[in-house]
């Protein structure tokens, strides 16, 4: 008995050891609660900070730009948020490097208010409609576009419609308000994120125009894998403290590994109770999201070329500067790249 007590005092006193000399390093990201960073949630979950000597402190924002502000503002050190999001930032001066990929699907679905069901059939009669986004009226400022409203973009320009055929109103920046925004009637249409958007095609509240996410519409839609989440730093954080780069690099190497080794319903699990996974309806389409697209995230953060070659080409496709136009992925993506896996 008292050697039991002694072992678990020496284990209480390692872990507490080991607590206090992990380096702190704080990541920015949109949530809680999307699919799309489930990696970044799950990396606390499973203790992968702690495995590489880090204490990983997560600040949740409501979309990319604020996460991006708040890395910028050296509130955070890292950040995550859609390759095209960060490539916006890059075109717009600031000093952002992207050292991986997270996944490699576009995890939205552009969501039509179940009212218009029986008039609205595809994203071509969207003309004269009133088109949710976070930002409101699209800025001026490259910054300012989140990766939805890119993808709303190109969605309509695929169509055929320009975006003097739509009318953009703001919906909230939470999902509480664009819930609300749909019910009412205020907006007819928006990007919706997972598991968020199949929450409101269950609720009866909106209807699906397109979803984004599985690898055949993916191509059809886009023309193949696109890089949603990625990891990125400040230029001085990514070339002062290689180290840490590495080592939260390493962080996510492990957490991918560990989701593709384990079920959907067991990386639920290990999330449940945590702040934007209470809710046991959230937590179902969540664990059905991943079980039916097991290719949405990749198994280690090493970037995949097809997927970083879609993504770019999408991103050209609705640059609103001639520096977005311009712009080469290849000046600011840092890190390992894989040639034997197939993105989707």
């Amino acid at each position: 008995m008292k050697r039991c007590i002694i072992n678990s005092v020496l284990a209480l006193w390692m872990a507490l050891s080991v607590t206090a000399h992990a380096e702190s390093v704080v990541l920015a990201v949109p949530g809680p609660g999307p699919l799309s960073y489930l990696p970044i949630y799950l990396a606390k979950a499973i203790g992968a900070d702690r495995d590489e000597g880090l204490e990983l402190k997560l600040r949740y924002f409501s979309n990319g730009p604020l996460a991006m502000r708040d890395l910028m503002n050296n509130n955070s050190d890292f950040l995550s948020i859609g390759l095209p999001a960060i490539a916006a930032g890059r075109a717009d001066g600031l000093p952002i490097v992207a050292i991986g990929q997270l996944s490699q699907s576009a995890m939205f679905v552009f969501l039509l208010r179940s009212g218009l069901k029986n008039e609205v059939r595809s994203i071509a009669q969207l003309k004269g409609k009133h088109i949710g986004t976070a930002q409101g009226i699209a800025s001026n400022t490259s910054t300012q576009r989140s990766q939805g409203y890119m993808l709303t973009d190109f969605l309509l320009q695929r169509a055929g419609l320009k975006i003097s055929d739509v009318q953009f109103v703001s919906a909230g920046q939470s999902r509480e308000a664009q819930a609300a925004a749909l019910a009412s009637g205020t907006v007819d249409a928006l990007m919706g994120d997972e598991p968020f958007a199949s929450e409101l095609v269950e609720k009866g509240i909106a209807v699906r125009l397109a979803d984004l996410y599985p690898p055949k519409q993916s191509r059809e839609l886009i023309g193949g894998p696109l890089i949603h989440a990625a990891l990125a730093t400040r230029k001085e954080v990514y070339t002062q403290h290689p180290e840490t780069v590495r080592k939260i690099q390493l962080m996510f190497d492990r957490t991918l590994l560990w989701m593709s080794t384990h079920s959907a319903q067991e990386v639920v699990d290990k999330l449940a109770g945590q702040p934007g996974f209470e809710s046991a309806a959230h937590n179902k389409h969540l664990a059905d999201k991943l079980h039916r697209n097991p290719g949405m995230f990749t198994n280690r953060i090493a970037w995949n070329p097809e997927a970083l070659a879609t993504t770019e080409s999408f991103f050209h496709s609705v640059a609103a500067t001639k520096a977005e136009s311009n712009l080469l992925f290849g000046e600011f993506v840092r890190g390992e790249y894989i040639h034997s896996q197939t993105a989707n």
